[in-house]
């Protein structure tokens, strides 16, 4: 059905009077009646009485006004968003990251963001569980694995290269480990309650268990430290353990598969300006390097 026939529909039905209609709607009346008439045709309904006084609906007209009204409703809120998109974005963004991610990565790219939109207020979660975003415990996220959720928009961003990282001292100490079961020898830095590690370690097809690790703890920047402490073994990322010059990258002959990087949203907020704005903005910031600007 052509909106601009029920526009038109709606204008006489409010009005009462082909004239005032047309002016309302800034057009002649031939052009507004020939509008009724096609309407009335495509419908096969009769919707206005003509009488001397001008025109009224019918019951049937009567019927069909309601739902022009909430079209009418719809069109406009329509183009109040889509103004809305236009406008200087102000408001807040709630985004949900891991703490690697929210110390060292995200820092960066907020001061970039805010630069650009100072009327946006940035709400950081940071975790290292995946937030729901259905149930708006944050309006964007960034994660290390791909959703599959079919509520969730999501762009991928360069993967994340980790690798196997000790202290020199430590190093010299112990010596490297050549094989994944010379780990057994080593102190190796794991998780605690969390099973990442393990998980991924069996889709490599080698089979660990939280007490093979010496030194367990499920916040990644406490490894990270136990490592530059010189305590032992630690898997994070190369891009990172390059900022500290006392971490040597051992095992390299073991390649580890990259770490994926997406951004999110839930569909239903995608068009939101703000939330649009910053998707956008992370898209284009991490394009090329997924560590651009990193805050050691």
């Amino acid at each position: 059905m052509d909106w601009d026939l029920i526009r038109s529909f709606l204008a006489v039905a409010r009005s009462g009077s082909l004239s005032a209609a047309a002016r309302e709607l800034d057009v002649s009346q031939p052009t507004l009646t020939r509008d009724i008439q096609n309407l009335e045709k495509s419908t096969h309904l009769n919707l206005f009485r003509r009488t001397t006084q001008g025109l009224s609906l019918t019951e049937q007209g009567e019927t069909l006004l309601e739902a022009a009204e909430r079209m009418a409703q719809a069109a406009q809120q329509f183009d109040l968003l889509a103004t809305g998109m236009e406008l200087e974005l102000r408001g807040d963004v709630r985004i949900s990251v891991n703490e690697i991610v929210g110390i060292y990565i995200l820092p960066a790219a907020i001061k970039a963001f805010r630069d650009r939109h100072p009327g946006v207020q940035v709400e950081i979660v940071i975790s290292n569980q995946a937030s729901s975003l259905n149930k708006r415990e944050a309006d964007i996220a960034l994660r290390m694995f791909r959703p599959t959720q079919p509520d969730l928009v999501a762009r991928r961003l360069p993967d994340m290269e980790l690798g196997f990282f000790a202290h020199h001292l430590y190093v010299e100490r112990f010596g490297e480990p050549q094989t994944v079961e010379d780990l057994a020898r080593h102190c190796f830095i794991g998780f605690d309650e969390d099973n990442q590690l393990i998980e991924g370690a069996a889709e490599m097809g080698y089979s660990f268990h939280s007490r093979d690790f010496p030194l367990r703890t499920d916040y990644m920047l406490a490894q990270i430290a136990l490592a530059r402490a010189g305590a032992g073994i630690v898997g994070t990322h190369v891009r990172l353990a390059e900022h500290w010059p006392e971490l040597q990258r051992v095992m390299r002959h073991i390649p580890l598969p990259g770490l994926e990087y997406w951004v999110v949203c839930h569909r239903d907020v995608q068009f939101n300006a703000r939330i649009r704005a910053f998707m956008q903005f992370l898209s284009e910031w991490y394009a090329e390097d997924a560590y651009r600007g990193v805050v050691i």
